[in-house]
């Protein structure tokens, strides 16, 4: 089986939900007319601190002198991963980059670098983000000024009806130079975009015709312009879906994010990711095992997030529309230094990888003198401008002369991308599509004709209830909007979890007696033999209950905000209420009053809270001589005195019963002069007084 043909059948047999239809190959010219469809995507993936090329791709005809000139960093022979029809070898953690190559969707240019180069971080970085020669200063990047010349008016225009997204993103946390124009930046920059929150300003601020004023004016653009742009990729962002699980760690997390844009329905069209730590002066590799160290731990970051990002884009028929290009600020020295690690080089390959690249190695391996001496620098194969030339060419659609301004020169073409005539749009070429007049955006086979699909938001899903540890009470319902056909239901969760169910016509669905954990819901059309269409979801533990209760400043009533539950039974001494809302309030008794407050859940916990409603009390005459009238609010027959003095100690303890107006009499002849506490207590009474006795 071809490898087109691989493709076809992930997308269509195992039919993760695909957000957007597989758009094949463009007319050049469409790349960045509109970004209110579908379009051409570039990803750039930063490796921040100069990459070592030589470990990364090792030119094993060689390996002998470089383990006299590289001893410390350098790994077994046997360690490195052969590439076919080459004398080369891929560093081991490498390995999922040298498939695709085999693949046929990988292309490696050999030796990238430019003419006298810059060996500090910051001016070596500069120059590659400006796209400028050694002694060339500017103060834009090379992507910007692209961008700024297919879109003069940015940003004063922007987003408008035809470009409703942003021209690019960056992820990372910091702006680069890279998306700098010479007007504004080209790019927004996240780190979450779930994290998006619109800003509270509502930007109708008006400025004076001043150089401030206009600064300010500025600002206020670049924030609505942001706020705008935000709720859009926020939206993108928790629509889009990873079929398969990124590695958790720093670059596929950017990946993770940039693949769920894509997919989620973002039509942006330059992503940069990017990823620190490749300045390995020392401990470069670990010395017990130089297959390990710190480089071999950011490759496989580099192989494994790469990987799945293809793998994710070819399960939702995405693959085809996505480039992707590695670059670094250099290369490392061919020799390595005293701390098992390398110094600042000149070149390192650069990685071009989709399924529209046109694959191979290009380029002759690095040569290194058989007199090496430790001054000796490799030179560069390809200037860095060649690469990026070809990308605007080849790929991003823009002329040679509208390429020459971009670079301020011409540089020579290295053939990156597979060109082929798709007067259809559907990704296969004219030369095999049996059905030439597919409409745009169809699901198609091999052959390029139409095959039965069925748009996502065809099915949705509902969690009817979560369920505690140990117990299987999770629910989740299933509606379909055609209900024409009769859907095949299969079900596979944890603990072997397995379900088939058959809905004719369409009607709704209850998966119940669901566990905690991950299912995966596979759905097919009787009648559609390769149709299938997948679903993850989750059943979870439910939240904790969480209950705030405020009494009234009168205290004659008590209010309780609810969280963790969409249902609540609240008992209120005798009585039990059942609620549904987030907010709930009554009258209090006189007396004790009990609340307690549960759910459906007992993991969630409950809430206990005695509260005790007293009748008032008035002690008079106060101050008093010998004796002291007691007025007890309420209907209680029997009530307890307890008196004390400042000490603390009881002077006097009875039970009285309040005469028909509610009043009980002390004397209290036999106590000296001073200041008490009064204290009475009932079943509805249960207050304090101060009295002075003369």
């Amino acid at each position: 089986m071809n490898r087109r043909k691989f493709l076809h059948n992930m997308a269509h047999l195992a039919a993760i939900p695909s957000f957007l239809p597989g758009l094949g190959q463009l007319e050049l010219s469409d790349l960045l007319s509109s970004t209110a469809e579908a379009g051409k995507i570039l990803v750039i993936v930063r490796l921040n601190g100069g990459n070592d090329g030589l470990n990364t791709l090792m030119p094993m005809e060689q390996y002998g002198l470089l383990k006299t000139i590289r001893p410390s960093v350098i790994l077994p022979e046997n360690k490195y991963l052969p590439v076919e029809g080459t004398s080369l070898g891929f560093h081991p953690s490498m390995a999922g980059m040298n498939t695709l190559l085999s693949e046929k969707r990988l292309a490696v240019v050999q030796s990238v670098g430019y003419t006298k180069p810059n060996f500090s971080h910051f001016r070596s970085t500069d120059i590659w983000m400006s796209g400028t020669d050694t002694d060339q200063y500017v103060s834009s990047g090379w992507m910007a000024r692209y961008l700024e010349k297919l879109h003069p008016s940015y940003p004063n225009a922007y987003p408008n009806q035809q470009y409703p997204h942003p021209l690019s993103i960056e992820l990372g946390g910091e702006s680069s130079l890279l998306f700098q124009g010479q007007n504004s930046f080209t790019s927004l920059v996240y780190s979450n975009p779930d994290q998006f929150y619109s800003l509270m300003n509502p930007f109708v601020n008006s400025y004076p015709a001043t150089i401030q004023g206009s600064r300010l004016a500025y600002l206020q653009l670049i924030g609505k312009q942001s706020q705008v742009y935000g709720s859009v990729v926020q939206s993108a962002f928790r629509s889009g879906t990873t079929p398969f699980a990124f590695a958790e760690n720093d670059l596929g997390n950017q990946f993770k994010i940039v693949q769920k844009l894509i997919s989620g329905g973002l039509q942006t069209r330059v992503y940069m990711v990017q990823l620190t730590g490749f300045d390995s002066h020392s401990k470069q590799v670990d010395t017990q095992d130089s297959t390990k160290g710190q480089h071999a731990y950011l490759l496989k970051q580099v192989n494994d997030a790469i990987v799945t990002f293809m793998k994710n884009l070819d399960a939702q028929n995405l693959g085809d529309r996505v480039v992707g290009v590695t670059l670094s600020e250099f290369g490392r020295t061919v020799h390595s230094n005293g701390s098992t690690g390398t110094d600042h080089g000149t070149v390192a390959p650069m990685f071009v990888f989709g399924n529209s690249v046109k694959a191979g190695v290009i380029g002759d391996n690095p040569k290194i003198p058989l007199d090496y001496k430790i001054s000796d620098e490799l030179s560069a194969n390809y200037d860095f401008r060649q690469v990026y030339g070809s990308l605007l060419n080849q790929w991003m659609g823009n002329d040679s002369a509208a390429t020459n301004q971009v670079l301020f020169r011409e540089f020579p073409k290295v053939p990156l991308i597979k060109l082929f005539n798709d007067s259809d749009g559907d990704g296969v070429p004219d030369t095999l599509d049996l059905c030439p007049a597919t409409p745009i955006g169809a699901k198609v086979d091999v052959n390029g004709c139409e095959v039965f699909n069925m748009p996502v938001n065809n099915y949705v899903l509902q969690m009817l209830a979560t369920t505690c540890p140990g117990m299987s009470n999770g629910a989740m319902k299933i509606d379909f909007v055609d209900k024409k056909y009769t859907y095949l239901l299969d079900v596979k969760g944890p603990s072997n979890f397995t379900q088939t169910i058959k809905s004719s016509v369409g009607v709704s669905q209850l998966l119940d007696k669901l566990a905690i954990g991950t299912y995966q819901l596979n759905i097919s059309i009787e009648g559609q033999k390769n149709y299938s269409q997948r679903f993850d979801f989750q059943i979870t533990e439910p939240a904790s209950l969480i209950v705030q209760s405020v009494i009234s400043a009168d205290k004659n009533s008590i209010e309780l905000a609810l969280s963790g539950s969409k249902q609540y039974y609240i008992q209120l001494n005798q009585k039990i209420y059942e609620v549904k809302g987030d907010t709930w309030s009554a009258a209090l008794e006189k007396g004790s009053n009990l609340i307690k407050v549960w759910t459906d859940h007992a993991c969630q916990g409950n809430f206990y809270k005695e509260i005790f409603q007293s009748e008032q009390i008035r002690c008079f005459p106060n101050p008093c001589e010998n004796d002291l009238n007691i007025y007890i609010g309420g209907q209680d027959r029997e009530v307890q005195i307890t008196m004390f003095n400042l000490n603390g100690s009881q002077v006097v303890s009875m039970p009285l019963q309040p005469d028909g107006n509610r009043e009980v009499k002390l004397d209290l002849s036999g106590l000296s002069a001073g200041i008490y506490l009064v204290q009475v207590n009932g079943n509805t009474v249960n207050q304090q007084a101060k009295i002075v006795k003369k």
